[in-house]
Order: structure tokens, then C-alpha cells, then sequence
């Protein structure tokens, strides 16, 4: 659609082309662009200063021109074709690694630490003490937490107030309602009904999942 609006409007703009370029080109000077008030000002000003700066301007400053001559540049440096070498040649005395198996895949994405500083905790530790006080908040309780790992029992009161372990959900079916519990309570009890459903052995009374009471938290 564009090239046909400008193929229709091209013989307008090409309308009497050449006359106009002559007036533009028999014009003895082209117009400023105005200034800007300040810039004006700050003219006026050094004019007032030095009114003859135009023509030094205009004019070859032989003793700044003498001056540049005696300005060197010298590089103390090693050439970029020297260094690349030397890099490489490093590169190539650099031993390969001796173990050249597989990275091993950890559980959570990255090797845990042999020792723990005090005050500080682990991705595993952190699960396991955030899920049983989801379970027992009575008896796990954060002073119990912080002597056990080793930690600051304000940082303790800290990390279970702000996280949380995922809790099961088994959605209702036409043979067992909606039921809910938490992050590791009865784990057995659901695995061995998931176990049944997947065999199918014995009656239809049989592999109907195992009830799990609700579980506050």
C-alpha cells in the first residue's frame, strides 16, 4: 500500500523540480537557524572580550602547530599478535583433567558442603527440620531446631515463618472423596494405596485407596 501512495504522489513532488532548484541554488546565503538566547548572550560576551577572535580563528596558529610536533606517542606494550601467542602456548602446557567421567547429578542441583559453618544451614537440613515442624510444630519447635543444626534461634524462627515444604492434595474420584495432608505425613500409607491402584489385585473392595485423616497445620 505504501509504494502505491508514494508511486501516486511522485509526479506532484516532481512538479516543477528544476525551477525550484535554481531558486534555492541562485540564493546568495542560506538562513541561520536561529539561536537559542543564551547562546547569543554568551557571543555578545566574548566579542566584547576579544573582538578581533573571528579572524584568529580563521588563521593558522603556527606556534600551536610547532607544539604538536613534538608530541609522540609511544607503546611500551607488546603487541596483541605476541600476547595471543603466549596465551596459546600456556594454553597448550596446561594439563587435561585426570577424571573425565560425568558430573555426578546431586539431589538439589549442587554439591552440598562437607562441614557447615555454625549459624548456617543446608537445603537438605532445611526440608527436613521445616517438615517436621509442619507435622509436630508442639514438639519440633524452633529452640530445639537451632540447638540441634547449629543455628541462631531467631534465624530458625525466621525461616518457618516464611517457609513452607509442599503439601499432598489427592483430588476426589467416584472412589475415594478429596483428601488432604501434610508434607510427610503418612507417606507409607499413600504409596502403598498408589501401589495397589497400579497393580489391580484383588477385588474392587481392595484397591480402594487406604483413608488418610485430614492433617492440620
Amino acid at each position: 500500500m505504501g509504494a502505491l501512495v508514494s508511486k501516486a504522489l511522485r509526479p506532484i513532488k516532481s512538479f516543477n523540480i528544476e525551477n525550484r532548484a535554481h531558486q534555492v541554488i541562485s540564493k546568495e546565503k542560506p538562513e541561520v537557524a536561529p539561536r537559542y538566547p543564551s547562546t547569543a548572550d554568551e557571543l555578545k560576551r566574548v566579542h566584547e572580550i576579544d573582538p578581533e577572535l573571528d579572524s584568529k580563528l580563521d588563521k593558522k596558529d603556527t606556534e600551536l602547530d610547532a607544539r604538536l610536533k613534538d608530541v609522540y606517542v609511544t607503546s611500551y606494550g607488546k603487541p596483541e599478535d605476541d600476547v595471543t601467542k603466549e596465551k596459546q602456548q600456556k594454553g597448550l602446557e596446561r594439563p587435561l583433567p585426570q577424571n573425565r567421567g560425568l558430573v555426578p547429578d546431586f539431589d538439589f542441583g549442587l554439591m552440598e558442603p562437607a562441614k557447615i559453618p555454625y549459624g548456617k544451614t543446608t537445603l537438605r537440613h532445611a526440608i527436613d527440620y521445616i517438615s517436621a515442624h509442619q507435622v509436630n510444630p508442639e514438639e519440633v519447635t524452633a529452640a530445639k531446631i537451632a540447638y540441634e543444626y547449629k543455628m541462631k534461634e531467631e534465624d530458625v524462627e525466621i525461616i518457618l515463618k516464611y517457609f513452607r515444604t509442599y503439601d499432598v492434595y489427592l483430588p476426589e474420584t467416584k472412589q475415594a472423596p478429596a483428601v488432604f495432608a501434610g508434607p510427610s505425613a503418612l507417606k507409607k500409607q499413600l504409596y502403598k494405596a498408589d501401589v495397589k491402584k497400579i497393580e489391580g489385585k484383588g477385588n474392587a473392595e481392595e484397591d480402594k485407596p487406604e483413608p488418610i485423616k485430614n492433617v492440620s497445620n
